[in-house]
């Protein structure tokens, strides 16, 4: 199984722990190396090859859907009910479902 994370993401917590590194006013060895580490893993992070991937979008999630609260959403495009997990290349994700759960 493939592993898929967000190189951006992985590189503000390491930037966010070297800085929070620096800020410690002790100067020791054990600082430095560790300052010294994290810069390897930045460096080691931005240099692995990435994935092309697409996101996909749940038929409970999707705009095309109605009756989504339902145990099968009906989906507009493919006229037909599908299961709430389902998915399919030409789904959009519904913004006012996106704000109500927030």
């Amino acid at each position: 199984m493939i592993d898929a994370i967000d190189r951006e993401e992985l590189n503000r917590k390491l930037f966010k722990l070297k800085l929070a590194m620096k800020q410690r006013r002790n100067d020791s060895a054990y600082n430095r190396g560790y300052t010294d580490a994290v810069s390897d893993a930045i460096n080691k992070a931005g240099e692995c090859t990435s994935l092309e991937l697409t996101a996909i979008v749940r038929c409970k999630d999707c705009h095309h859907a109605t009756e989504r609260f339902s145990t099968m959403p009906f989906c507009t495009i493919h006229n037909r009910r599908r299961g709430a997990d389902d998915y399919c290349n030409f789904g959009e994700i519904d913004i006012e479902q996106r704000r109500e759960k927030k």
